[in-house]
């Protein structure tokens, strides 16, 4: 495991969460995130792993390694790190865009009387109307691999657009920030128990507290290679602990089936 060495002059910065605090910081252009309420590295990483099993591209998503942190006191801790996706562009959350266009998304998503697909349409209208862009199918599909990996941190400031400036032109940003998943969360659901009724308790964002809900959203194809999937998982050895046998258990929910495909078959 790649050990990092956090240097004496580099603050250290705190990254809230729906959970509460993360410590993190940047050094050129790493982002290094240390392990607060379990493994959430280890649920970056096998996040990152299931992606780089699927259809999309790697600019659409963020690549999370582990590591090893040494802090300037020589305290030891573990976590994860990625490259700065941002370069020079803007980043703005899907929050801070309804706030810079002087509304909240809470009108919508607070709104008893809306479905799921009613919210889900109603924000993405608004974000195509503020931005230009249409990005119903990408979100949607984020929000099929947050059911898939019990994601429950997907709030609306981990939804993100970046804003080039100079030539005035948005976009949707890569899929990031997934430590919150696959019931890294030790404190809320202890090790010991089982997987299967410990996932019960995981509550979904944003648009329903439900991920079958959420996951009715995407009427895509399938774009998880399983077969690629079940192979790296069983050639990797690095050890993800029970993040693993939480994908084990979600891969033969047949709730899923639809976002996976195998072998060599290719989805358009």
């Amino acid at each position: 495991m790649e050990k990092i060495y956090i240097p004496a002059n580099v603050d250290r910065m705190i990254s809230t969460s729906s959970k509460g605090d993360q410590s993190k910081w940047q050094i050129d252009e790493k982002w290094i995130k240390q392990n607060t309420r379990g493994y959430e590295g280890q649920a970056e990483v096998l996040s990152s792993l299931i992606l780089y099993c699927s259809t999309l591209p790697t600019q659409e998503y963020v690549v999370y390694s582990p590591c090893e942190i040494i802090l300037p006191n020589k305290e030891v801790s573990v976590g994860c790190y990625s490259l700065d996706f941002r370069g020079k562009l803007q980043e703005v959350t899907l929050e801070r865009l309804f706030e810079a266009n002087f509304t909240s998304s809470d009108l919508i998503l607070n709104d008893q009387s809306l479905s799921t697909d009613e919210k889900f349409k109603r924000v993405l209208q608004q974000v195509e109307r503020f931005t230009g862009l249409d990005v119903r199918e990408e979100v949607s599909r984020m929000l099929a691999f947050d059911a898939l990996i019990l994601n429950e941190d997907r709030h609306t400031n981990n939804i993100l657009f970046l804003y080039n400036p100079f030539a005035k032109t948005w976009r949707l940003a890569p899929i990031f920030d997934n430590g919150l998943s696959l019931l890294s969360d030790e404190t809320d659901y202890p090790p010991g128990k089982p997987v299967s009724v410990l996932a019960r308790k995981v509550i979904a964002k944003p648009f329903n507290s439900n991920f079958s809900k959420q996951l009715s959203l995407y009427k895509g194809p399938p774009f998880i290679n399983k077969t690629k999937l079940v192979d790296k998982l069983e050639a990797e050895h690095f050890d993800f602990g029970r993040a693993k046998q939480v994908l084990w258990s979600q891969l033969h929910d047949p709730r899923l089936a639809h976002l996976f495909f195998e072998g060599s078959e290719t989805h358009d």
